[in-house]
């Protein structure tokens, strides 16, 4: 009985200790792995939006992101799993991400310049949601049905 309880003692322990991930050798910039998600976003975007559009210009969203930045697939995932190890950095990677998103916005004029929040497109309030109304049908003193709109419950 003792030695179950040292054993499961042990692993609790050995649990709490933080474990970080290494340092991968072929670790890409913070600056870089910033250009890489916001081109990664886009093209996502582009994708759930208009997949023919990436079809027709027969663009490879992972093809295209690798090409460009002259990395591979295995120094990206262990340069991002890096990065998520850390939750404030990638918090701050994320921040910069949806900073440039929003200045593409206003840049191609999806947003006034007013709309966006300083701190980098933040949108933690969340959108203004106005109440669904749906018919209900009523009758008057008449018998007969009328509909009227009234708020969703």
């Amino acid at each position: 009985m003792k030695k179950l309880a040292f054993i499961l003692v042990s692993l609790l322990l050995f649990s709490c200790g933080e474990e970080t991930v290494e340092k991968p050798k072929n670790l890409l910039s913070e600056d870089k792995m910033v250009d890489m998600l916001y081109d990664i976003s886009v093209l996502q975007a582009i994708n759930s939006f208009m997949p023919q559009a990436l079809d027709t210009n027969k663009v490879e969203a992972k093809h295209y992101i690798f090409t460009k930045y002259k990395t591979d697939s295995l120094t990206f995932a262990q340069s991002h799993e890096y990065y998520a190890s850390d939750m404030e950095k990638y918090e701050d990677m994320q921040k910069k991400v949806a900073a440039k998103i929003a200045k593409d916005k206003v840049k191609y004029g999806l947003t006034k310049k007013e709309d966006v929040k300083p701190s980098g497109g933040d949108t933690s309030s969340g959108p203004k949601i106005r109440p669904r109304t749906r018919t209900v049908k009523a009758s008057d003193s008449s018998g007969k049905v009328r509909p009227r709109k009234v708020a969703a419950e």
